[in-house]
């Protein structure tokens, strides 16, 4: 091969992850005589019908998602995409690469990757991440969506409670996104569209265990709490807890297993729970097998916590103390202000 013509197929692909496709190659001057020549030579690698890499360039799971939408003329969607943007729960490469095409553009069935289908993708649904082209948050978003229930339908609200905690996208963004996209027929509508209801219903939850404990609240007729809220003494920042009896001054945390493994993440618990405690709170905590093996005892807990404290009485066992008015050298009594325990009476002794 030229070394001008070798230049530029690597200039080309260096912009693509090493891959280029034969479009590309036939526009640098590679006809497909030569391109079959190229592959028979080990110059060049057939990835799928119409995309080439070059060899020895490194492969992960960009790569294959990239051979996928070069080769298919499609983006990254669905669990690629999930994973592109780095949404909860979607941390690890799936096992399969899917993309998403135009309907009437481009092949259905491929080796190198699911194919879906759309009528309707804008360019405001496309960015591109690290050089793959993908769907956007919010349409990732409702792809996830439409595989319930091939996925569980928590992982989606798991997937948006995070997305919008870290800036990622924002419940008015995906409210209107949907309103857009709603159509008779598309897939994910109804399930995105119960995710939102549920986080205006409940607050801006951060966890499966919190939705879950809520519900549990929900069914036993208990007062619903306000959930990640901050706590504030005299305006400066104290806390922010999972969920607030405002009223009642009751705090519930809840302690998942990944969220407070570690001993700093439990020493900054025990830390919050005593500030709170300090502040005239009642810190309540459970842990995830509370909420999923024993309910019964976190709503009666609960229950027990929101209900205002009867009025004091005084045990029988105890009477109230008279100050000491005896002779000067008599026994004083206790000198707690408080009580004494009135001693069970004697017998005496028959003679």
């Amino acid at each position: 091969m030229e070394p001008s013509l070798k230049r530029s197929i690597a200039e080309r692909a260096e912009q693509q992850l090493s891959l280029i496709t034969e479009q590309q190659l036939g526009e640098i001057g590679v006809d497909a005589r030569r391109r079959r020549r190229l592959v028979q030579s080990g110059l060049l690698d057939l990835v799928g019908l119409r995309t080439f890499r070059v060899p020895g360039a490194p492969q992960s799971f960009r790569t294959r998602v990239m051979g996928a939408c070069l080769d298919l003329n499609g983006v990254a969607s669905h669990r690629s995409s999930a994973h592109l943007h780095s949404l909860a729960g979607f941390e690890r490469p799936p096992s399969m690469v899917e993309i998403t095409i135009l309907e009437g553009h481009g092949r259905t069935r491929s080796s190198l990757a699911r194919v879906h289908r759309t009528s309707n993708l804008g360019a405001d649904d496309l960015v591109t991440i690290d050089g793959v082209p993908s769907m956007n948050v919010a349409r990732t978003l409702l792809g996830l969506a439409a595989l319930v229930p091939e996925i569980h339908a928590e992982q989606i609200h798991d997937a948006v409670d995070a997305a919008v905690r870290d800036g990622k996208a924002s419940d008015r963004w995906l409210w209107w996104r949907l309103e857009q996209l709603r159509c008779r027929g598309r897939k994910g509508v109804a399930v995105m569209e119960e995710v939102l209801q549920r986080r205006v219903l409940n607050g801006s939850t951060e966890s499966w265990l919190e939705r879950e404990f809520l519900s549990l609240i929900a069914r036993a007729g208990l007062p619903s709490p306000v959930v990640q809220q901050v706590v504030r003494v005299e305006g400066a920042f104290a806390a922010r807890v999972d969920c607030l009896f405002e009223r009642q001054r009751v705090v519930v945390e809840l302690n998942g297993h990944a969220t407070h493994s570690t001993k700093r993440q439990r020493d900054a618990d025990a830390a919050r729970a005593n500030r709170l405690q300090l502040l005239g709170y009642r810190v309540l905590v459970f842990t995830y097998d509370d909420v999923v093996q024993r309910p019964h005892a976190v709503v009666a807990t609960v229950a027990e916590a929101l209900t205002p404290p009867r009025p004091y009485q005084h045990d029988r066992f105890f009477v109230p103390c008279r100050p000491h008015s005896g002779p000067p050298g008599t026994k004083k009594p206790p000198s707690s202000p408080h009580a004494i325990l009135r001693a069970p009476a004697t017998r005496k002794r028959s003679s």
